[in-house]
C-alpha cells in the first residue's frame, strides 16, 4: 500500500506528536508533514503533495475555519478534518458547513476513531476527483462536438443559399420554397450551433483567463457585433462609464452581447437601451434596462433555463440559450443576476453583478 502524506496543522507541539503517536500506533507508515500555522500550512501545501490535511479548529493569528476556507479555495478537493480540545455542536456545523470532510474531537481520540475518519474522508476524495475528471471528459467532449458541426451545418447554409440566390430564375417555385426552407432551417441550425458552443466553453478550465478587462470596450465590442440588428431596428443603446475589473474578456462581450440581443429582439417600436454601473464593498452592480415588451414577473426566473422559450420560435426566433449563457457567465464571475420590475411600466430591468475580490485565491494569499 502507498504511503499517504498527511498535513497535520497545529500550533501545539504537544498535540501534533500525540496525532503521528496516534496515526501510527498500528505499525502504520504514514509520510506526515507539520505545521504550526495556518500560513504554514498553506506554504507546504504549495510545495507538496499531500493526501488529507488535519486541521486543529483553535489557531492563533487565523483561525482553524479561515485557514479551512483559504484551503478550500487554493485546493477544492484536498479532504480536511478538523480538530478540536473539546467537541462542540456548533463548531462541527461550521467547519462541515465550511467544506471539512469530517470534525472529531481530540478527547478520547483513538486510532481506530482516526482512521475510520481519514479513510472515509480520502474515499470521499477520490470519488468527487472521479467525478470531476468524468465532468471534464463530457464537457470536452460536448463543446468539440458542437464545434464540430458548425461547419456541416454552415455548408448546407451556404450551399442552399447560393442555389437560391443564382438559380431562382430556373427552379420551379415550390422547390425554389423548398429550398429557401432549408436556408432558413439551416441558418436556424447554425445559430442554435453556435450558441451551443458558447454554453458549453462555459464548462472548459478558464481560470487562467482572467484579466483586467474594460467593460466599455466589451460594449463597443459586443455593440459591433449586432450592427446588422442595431441598424435594422435603428436602435439606440446608452451606457455611462464603466469600469476596469478582473474577469475574462471575451465572456464579458458575449454576456453583453447575450443580454443586448435579448432586450433588441424582444422589442416592438425603435429599441432603447441603457446600461449602467453602481458598486458597493463586493461588488459592480450592472444595469441594463430596455423599452420591450417585458417579462411578467411569474416568468423572470424562467428564461435564464438553457433551452426555456416564453414564445414560440415563429414569432421571436432564437436558440434559447442567450440567458442561459449569461447567467453562467455571471457565476464563472461570482456574481448574480436577474430581472426586476421596470419603475417606467414598460420594458424589462436587468441586473447583474461581477465580484470585486473574483479569482483572489490565485492571484494573492487566499487568506487576504
Amino acid at each position: 500500500m502507498d504511503v499517504l502524506n498527511v498535513l497535520i496543522v497545529d500550533d501545539s507541539e504537544d498535540d501534533r506528536y500525540f496525532l503521528k503517536r496516534t496515526l501510527t500506533s498500528d505499525g502504520s507508515h504514514w509520510h506526515v508533514l507539520e505545521a504550526e500555522s495556518g500560513e504554514h500550512g498553506l506554504d507546504i501545501l504549495k510545495s507538496h503533495q499531500v493526501d488529507i490535511v488535519l486541521l486543529d479548529y483553535s489557531l492563533p493569528g487565523t483561525d482553524g475555519l479561515m485557514t479551512l476556507s483559504a484551503i478550500n479555495k487554493q485546493f477544492p478537493l484536498l479532504p480536511v478534518i478538523m480538530l478540536t480540545g473539546q467537541g462542540s455542536e456548533t463548531v462541527a456545523a461550521e467547519s462541515i458547513k465550511n467544506g471539512a470532510s469530517d470534525y472529531i474531537s481530540k478527547g478520547g481520540l483513538t486510532h481506530l476513531s482516526l482512521m475510520k475518519s481519514i479513510n472515509s474522508a480520502i474515499h470521499s476524495a477520490r470519488l468527487h476527483r472521479r467525478i470531476e475528471e468524468k465532468n471534464r471528459e463530457l464537457s470536452q467532449f460536448a463543446y468539440v462536438l458542437a464545434h464540430d458541426l458548425k461547419q456541416p451545418a454552415n455548408a448546407v447554409r451556404k450551399m442552399s443559399q447560393v442555389i437560391v440566390q443564382n438559380y431562382h430564375q430556373c427552379v420551379p417555385a415550390n422547390v425554389l420554397d423548398k429550398l429557401t426552407l432549408i436556408n432558413q432551417s439551416s441558418l436556424q441550425m447554425y445559430g442554435l450551433i453556435d450558441a451551443l458552443v458558447c454554453y458549453t466553453q462555459l464548462d472548459l478550465d478558464d481560470s487562467h483567463l482572467f484579466e483586467k478587462t474594460d467593460f466599455n470596450k466589451c460594449v463597443e465590442i459586443a455593440i459591433s457585433n449586432l450592427t446588422t440588428q442595431i441598424e435594422s431596428s435603428s436602435a439606440k443603446i446608452a451606457w455611462s462609464d464603466l469600469p476596469s475589473i478582473t474577469a475574462i474578456p471575451s465572456f464579458v462581450v458575449q454576456l453583453f452581447q447575450n443580454i443586448l440581443e435579448n432586450s433588441l429582439k424582444y422589442s416592438e417600436s425603435q429599441p432603447f437601451i441603457d446600461i449602467s454601473c453602481q458598486c458597493d464593498e463586493t461588488c459592480w452592480h450592472f444595469t441594463v434596462q430596455d423599452n420591450g415588451i417585458g417579462i411578467p414577473p411569474q416568468l423572470r426566473h424562467k428564461v435564464f433555463e438553457p433551452l426555456a422559450r416564453l414564445h414560440n420560435s415563429e414569432t421571436y426566433a432564437g436558440s434559447g440559450l442567450g440567458l442561459a449563457t449569461a447567467k453562467r457567465i455571471v457565476n464563472k464571475h461570482r456574481g448574480d443576476i436577474y430581472f426586476s420590475d421596470n419603475e417606467c411600466g414598460q420594458g424589462s430591468k436587468l441586473h447583474f453583478s461581477v465580484s470585486k475580490k473574483l479569482m483572489v485565491s490565485e492571484k494573492v494569499n487566499a487568506l487576504e
